[in-house]
């Protein structure tokens, strides 16, 4: 059995209407919400094989703050800019292309994407995917044979639960 957590970025500060949107850093409330879900990996012994992280600003400081909750170098991430703008498709691709040693993934990202990608691989459209919220889905196959809506969620996380 092979394990993908989903991790939205924390919520980020809007102060400069200026600034680039891929440049936004964390609000206080994201900061909050990151080492909650931090503790959250760590009481729950989560560990995972690869990171990969989106390379905007939000999603590297998510990371950089959860990443001792996962006992997980930061710089043994890989940091893509296919995460940005990636739709469903595209992290399904990343996926498939992981080699059959890594058992879990763990990949911080953004909305919409972490919503579409989390619908289409779970057939689970009820879930609201709120800033820093962290899923849990199993996948019963290779990552190569990755296919939409065969894989289940285990669990949704939300930082205003814990």
């Amino acid at each position: 059995m092979k394990q993908i957590y989903l991790l939205r970025h924390a919520q980020s500060e809007w102060k400069s209407f200026n600034q680039k949107d891929f440049d936004r850093p964390l609000a206080r409330k994201g900061i909050e919400e990151a080492n909650k879900i931090s503790h959250y990996c760590k009481s729950h012994s989560i560990l995972v094989d690869k990171i990969l992280c989106s390379t905007a600003e939000r999603t590297k400081q998510t990371f950089d703050i959860c990443s001792d909750g996962l006992n997980h170098p930061i710089t043994k991430a890989v940091y893509t800019d296919k995460l940005y703008f990636a739709g469903p498709d595209e992290i399904v691709k990343l996926i498939q292309s992981l080699s059959e040693s890594i058992f879990s993934v763990f990949i911080i990202g953004h909305n919409p994407s972490m919503q579409m990608l989390i619908d289409a691989i779970s057939n689970n459209h009820y879930i609201k995917y709120s800033t820093c919220g962290l899923a849990e889905i199993l996948v019963e196959s290779s990552w190569k044979d990755l296919s939409l809506k065969k894989c289940k969620l285990k669990s949704f996380i939300q930082p205003e639960e814990l």
